[in-house]
């Protein structure tokens, strides 16, 4: 891992953990309106970062500029959520970042070609995600109530991204082709229609697993309520 790979792992879990220490010592609404517009922010900046950029270098490419990789529609959701705390952008900014933009921190589709200004940008973008997320569940107390929202628009999303890919001849959400780097798509059929119906199904699988401990603590919550 390089050292801006692990900084950004690190703001990721424990900037979030830093602002609610502080909101827990001096809880005010104020304050956590604050830390919010401090990573809506951070997230602004990363989603203009990219067109300025390629306008800078030579010109701007319609076609990979597309917001269509999936961590752009968690990025969009995160920042209604937290500045409406919108339970359904929320939900949808829960499971596509802990699903997808945290595994990009870990194992990121970066080559080795890619610029300083590029990696920092990729990297403060998928961390600040991650860190909005868990910022919402600490300090806006905010928590998924339902699978069926993320599992409406993760299809809806899908088609969309399959739909454009073939007009482009693109690859978001890597659904044409895994990237160049080692990943978990690698182990996944050659064929292709095959290898989006395990992508669907391999996230759809991951979604149930970040919603069991919530279903849990809902049971076992019902429960106590009924003994007591």
């Amino acid at each position: 891992m390089s050292w801006l790979q692990i900084a950004s792992i690190a703001f990721a879990f424990l900037s979030p953990v830093a602002l609610w220490a502080v909101h827990r010592r001096h809880p005010h609404p104020r304050l956590e309106r604050c830390f919010a517009g401090f990573y809506v922010a951070l997230l602004i900046a990363v989603f203009l970062a990219g067109p300025l950029q390629n306008y800078f270098a030579g010109g701007l490419n319609f076609a990979a500029l597309l917001p269509m990789h999936l961590c752009d529609w968690a990025l969009v959701v995160v920042v209604v959520a937290l500045l409406r705390r919108s339970p359904v952008c929320f939900e949808l900014a829960y499971f596509w970042g802990l699903c997808g933009t945290l595994q990009a921190l870990f194992t990121p589709a970066i080559t080795p070609e890619m610029d300083q200004w590029r990696l920092v940008v990729f990297f403060v973008d998928h961390a600040t995600i991650v860190a909005s997320v868990l910022f919402l569940i600490l300090v806006g107390g905010m928590r998924p109530r339902t699978l069926w929202n993320v599992l409406l628009w993760s299809e809806i999303y899908l088609l969309t991204a399959l739909t454009v890919n073939a007009w482009i001849d693109g690859n978001y959400g890597f659904l044409s082709h895994p990237p160049s780097t080692a990943s978990m798509l690698d182990l996944f059929s050659k064929t292709h229609w095959l290898y989006v119906v395990e992508i669907n199904g391999v996230a759809l699988l991951f979604f149930a697993v970040l919603y069991v401990p919530w279903m849990v603590a809902d049971r076992l919550a019902a429960r106590r309520k009924i003994s007591a």
